[in-house]
């Protein structure tokens, strides 16, 4: 028997970082469950769907008995978010587990062997290191996008992570466009791995729930785990080799254009208007002052529009798929962006007037 006092507020907040963890296409039905487990004078919550394990910790001021019990994710996170009252009590006893808020009050069927659920330790041989949490959110924030959706493109459906010459770089590409960004962090290790697109959501979660601004985090090889207080993330890595990306980067430049970041999204949603009624891309024709933005649908017509702009180098004509544009453009910070052309197969740099710490590469499409 176990009986457990907890804050609703408290439980529903940690359930909802677990729960994304939880697979959501599985033969085996405790990997649908939440494993709540009394360790240590305190609860810890487990999810996985084997490729990404949450741990999370709650400090539960009323515990009585022992145990644990694997419980339906799903049910449990809808029932905690719809009580109305402040205090939620758990009692666990011979398979059945009674969740009884204020005047409601259910009886649930639990997992008939909890102790089957799945188990992660990393080796305690590793790396480790720390990084500002507001800081690794901006770095996953800037090239998630960019991943492949393509579960079968396992190098591609996830990040790169790179940790070289005490920098650590985030890469992601989808094949048709690239997004990198660097940070300077204290590590005396050169490694490189990846970890799944929906590893890096979860992440991506625990990130934006937590509010411990340092973040710590150990590699072993196999494993990622970042720790944010109370809450753990544990992700394995992808065992696929991640394609040199530094081949994609451009080493000179044909054609180069600056231009005001607002300018440019105003005048592309108006040319996109048509583009997607046509042959979904834009034409991109920079000469001498100006950039003209246009597009052609044999059914509905054309658009064309103009912005001012500065250039250095040769006049170019080249086309663009115009979601892959808005995209990256939208993520420059400051006002002013830069494109830089190779010539009208290649691939496009896109980057701040200052470059900083992040660019993104767009493959062209022909005419």
């Amino acid at each position: 028997m176990l009986k457990l006092a907890i804050q609703r507020s408290e439980l529903e907040k940690k359930i909802s970082v677990a729960a994304q963890a939880v697979g959501s296409k599985t033969v085996d039905p405790i990997l649908q469950c939440l494993l709540f487990k009394v360790e240590d004078n305190s609860l810890n919550i487990y999810s996985t769907d084997m490729q990404t394990f949450v741990v999370s910790k709650l400090n539960v001021p009323e515990v009585e008995g022992s145990g644990q019990f694997a419980v339906d994710a799903k049910l449990l996170e809808e029932i905690v978010k719809n009580v109305d009252n402040d205090q939620i009590i758990l009692n666990y006893d011979n398979g059945k587990l009674n969740i009884k808020s204020g005047k409601s009050s259910f009886n649930i069927a639990t997992y008939s062997e909890p102790e089957k659920f799945p188990s992660i330790e990393l080796e305690n041989t590793g790396i480790k290191f720390e990084i500002e949490t507001s800081i690794l959110q901006e770095m996953i924030d800037r090239v998630i996008f960019c991943a492949s959706t393509e579960s079968a493109m396992r190098a591609l459906n996830g990040v790169y992570w790179e940790l070289k010459d005490n920098y650590l770089r985030l890469v992601a590409s989808d094949g048709y466009r690239l997004a990198l960004v660097e940070q300077k962090i204290t590590v005396d290790s050169d490694i490189d791995f990846i970890l799944s697109l929906k590893s890096m959501k979860e992440l991506e979660n625990l990130i934006k729930e937590t509010d411990e601004p340092v973040l710590t985090i150990n590699f072993d090889h196999k494993k990622l785990a970042v720790n944010a207080g109370d809450v753990t993330v544990i992700m394995r890595v992808v065992e696929e080799v991640f394609p040199d990306y530094k081949r994609v980067l451009p080493k000179a430049f044909k054609s180069r254009i600056v231009f005001n970041k607002d300018q440019f999204l105003e005048s592309l949603k108006r040319t996109m208007i048509i583009a997607k009624r046509g042959t979904d891309k834009v034409q991109l024709k920079v000469l001498d002052d100006t950039l003209e933005l246009s597009s052609q649908s044999p059914e509905y017509g054309e658009v064309i529009e103009e912005i001012p702009i500065e250039k250095e180098g040769e006049d170019i004509t080249i086309n663009f798929n115009p979601r892959f544009l808005n995209e990256a453009v939208k993520k420059i910070e400051e006002e002013e962006v830069v494109f830089n052309f190779v010539d009208e197969l290649s691939p496009m740099q896109i980057n701040s007037k200052n470059v900083g710490e992040y660019l993104y590469i767009v493959l062209p499409v022909r005419a």
